[in-house]
């Protein structure tokens, strides 16, 4: 563990921000700019493979640039360990919303939430990326920045969640065992990954924004494992009554333990949110204000861009 005011490949240690299985993070300074600094953990920084890995997807996530997603500014291997500089965000996660006992939260914020958090996602996509760790402890929302007047909403841990051997999800570090919540049935098959590994990732975050539970909430890993293999997605409105029926139909889809059976995009789970919503009864929200899309019946909360 790094000491605050000593430095490390150049960046001036303030405080720890947080601590998992493969690594650690810290709130760090160079050249008068914050960073998030991540330092994979001695073991993982020993293996050949993975040493591989993280320098092979850190240049890929260096080269993201959305709104809707932290970047990685700089990596490297400062005295056999390796490194990531990411952009720092201040504010907090979804899951501290979670925890606060905040959640559920209001319908249209969560889906203003999965709407960033999807086309973040989609762009990631098309430029050949699989985040493969979306759930809410890694979807940040800054209390400093807005967007078209609303909380401004980015995707971390870019990178580092792929660390982990596909053929392997679950044996590898507690991180991969605490993400078992959000896996999807491939992922914990050892099967070929497709962008739909993060459609159900986003899928099990709608699920617990809205209701504030994680889609199946045992307590026993394996319970939790078996579960997404064989147990039918929750049942949202039933969860939550002042919920639309409507969405329990996209948590199924989103959902599919078959990946040909979800979504094609992250985007089109975000909008089948908003249409679900859109039949909601009218009550004050300050997320509610909608726009109306004349190309068809559906509703948008957020134009694209």
């Amino acid at each position: 563990m790094l000491q605050c005011g000593s430095v490390f490949a150049g960046y001036r240690i303030e405080r720890l921000l947080g601590r998992g299985g493969m690594s650690e993070a810290y709130l760090a300074i160079r050249e008068g700019q914050r960073s998030t600094l991540k330092l994979l953990n001695e073991e993982c920084s020993a293996d050949p493979r993975l040493r591989a890995r993280f320098v092979a997807e850190a240049e890929l996530a260096s080269g993201l640039d959305h709104p809707n997603i932290v970047s990685v500014k700089a990596f490297g291997d400062e005295g056999g360990q390796l490194w990531m500089a990411m952009q720092y965000v201040e504010g907090y996660s979804a899951a501290r919303l979670v925890a606060r006992g905040q959640i559920p939260l209001d319908p249209f914020r969560a889906a203003r939430i999965v709407d960033s958090v999807a086309r973040g996602l989609d762009y990631a996509h098309s430029r050949g990326i699989v985040h493969r760790d979306v759930k809410p402890a890694n979807i940040l929302i800054s209390t400093q920045a807005t967007v078209d007047g609303h909380e401004q909403v980015m995707l971390s841990d870019w990178g580092i969640a792929r660390l982990v051997d596909d053929s392997a999800p679950v044996a590898r570090s507690g991180s991969v065992l605490a993400s078992i919540q959000y896996a999807p049935p491939e992922l914990l098959r050892a099967e070929p990954l497709t962008t739909r590994v993060d459609v159900y990732g986003l899928g099990c975050t709608v699920v617990e924004l809205l209701t504030g539970a994680t889609p199946f909430p045992l307590s026993n890993p394996l319970a939790i494992a078996d579960a997404q293999l064989h147990t039918p997605p929750p049942s949202v409105s039933e969860r939550r009554r002042e919920l639309p029926a409507a969405l329990d139909a996209v948590v199924a889809t989103a959902l599919a333990k078959d990946p040909a059976d979800r979504y094609s995009r992250c985007v089109a789970l975000a909008d089948a949110v908003m249409s679900a919503l859109a039949e909601w009864p009218t009550r004050t929200s300050p997320f509610a204000a909608r726009v109306s899309d004349t190309s068809g019946p559906r509703f948008r909360w957020l134009k694209r861009r």
